[in-house]
């Protein structure tokens, strides 16, 4: 048989104060309401926790005396659990948990991170790369509180804004033919070797880019994280697509890679952000209005390569 907190409680102001009327009146209800919390808990345990006396009073046992602290230390935790609960709601406290598709959120988390952490010292922050499948089997599990993912095939359940569209760009080593080139086309990738970004989700947004395009590109080489990419066509590996960028043209080798807008434009990614609508943190409504606000500045431009209107 279970017993509840409320009878735990009830159990635990009789055999300190030693009257059931007393403790009835410390807790605001019948004393017949604390005698059958007692019996409850008792029945619980298969244990005889008091001794009852005329006129109302009660004694724990030995046995009683050895569970009453563990008892009140069970409704100590309860009490601090069900606290810090609340403050969660009321204040930024606690771990942030993060998940982000890799290829476009550290071009932007890290300013929103020092914000908060700056502003809120009793936060901290968990970011967890991952694909954009993983990101969202991660939010429908409770392991991120928010992710940065993009709007390709989103489950069901989660709750998500579009912060922006990035279109694609084609990037290139600093001396190859197209460097110079105001714009390319997906069609002069014919004959290119290509290095491709293999991540879930967008490599079936590539595979479908180049179909529509009647394009067969060349691929020589894939990787799954973005600075790999970058080193790889830094080195003349081959060209890529890719979208979001960093402010920096060198890659981690030191070499120059330049980026091309592609013309015509093609379908951009949209980069989401997804949260469970029934998470109400303090600290996971202050990260995402400052997404929403980073997003909404007209800054955030530097972090495209625009399509270009020529031919």
């Amino acid at each position: 048989m279970d017993t509840s907190l409320k009878a735990l409680r009830y159990f635990m102001a009789a055999a300190n104060s030693g009257s059931i009327t007393e403790a009835s009146k410390q807790m605001h209800v019948v004393p017949s309401a604390i005698l059958a919390a007692v019996n409850q808990v008792e029945d619980a345990f298969g244990l005889q926790l008091t001794v009852r006396h005329r006129a109302k009073g009660i004694a724990p046992t030995s046995t009683g005396q050895i569970l009453m602290p563990r008892i009140q230390h069970l409704l100590d935790e309860y009490e601090t659990l069900m606290s810090q609960g609340a403050e969660m709601r009321t204040h930024l406290v606690g771990t942030l948990t993060v998940g982000y598709y890799a290829p476009v959120a550290p071009a932007f988390l890290p300013g929103i991170a020092q914000s908060l952490l700056v502003e809120n010292p009793r936060v901290d922050i968990k970011f967890i790369e991952c694909d954009s499948n993983s990101a969202q089997a991660g939010l429908l599990s409770g392991e991120f509180d928010v992710i940065l993912s993009v709007a390709e095939s989103l489950a069901p359940g989660v709750t998500y804004e579009t912060l922006i569209d990035v279109p694609a760009y084609l990037l290139v080593p600093e001396k190859h033919a197209f460097a110079s080139q105001a714009s390319v086309s997906l069609s002069d990738l014919n004959d290119q070797a290509m290095v491709l970004l293999d991540l879930p989700v967008i490599s079936d947004y590539y595979s479908r880019m180049f179909e529509q395009a009647e394009v067969a590109p060349n691929i020589v080489c894939t990787a799954t994280t973005l600075e790999m990419v970058r080193s790889l066509v830094g080195t003349g590996v081959g060209c890529s697509l890719l979208h979001m960028r960093p402010k920096t043209q060198l890659t981690y080798s030191g070499h120059r890679i330049v980026e091309i807008p592609l013309h015509p434009a093609v379908d951009p990614l949209k980069i989401v952000l997804a949260y469970l609508p029934n998470n109400p943190r303090r600290v996971v409504k202050y990260f995402t209005d400052s997404l929403r606000d980073l997003f909404a500045e007209s800054d955030v431009d530097r972090l495209l390569v625009a399509p270009s209107d020529s031919e």
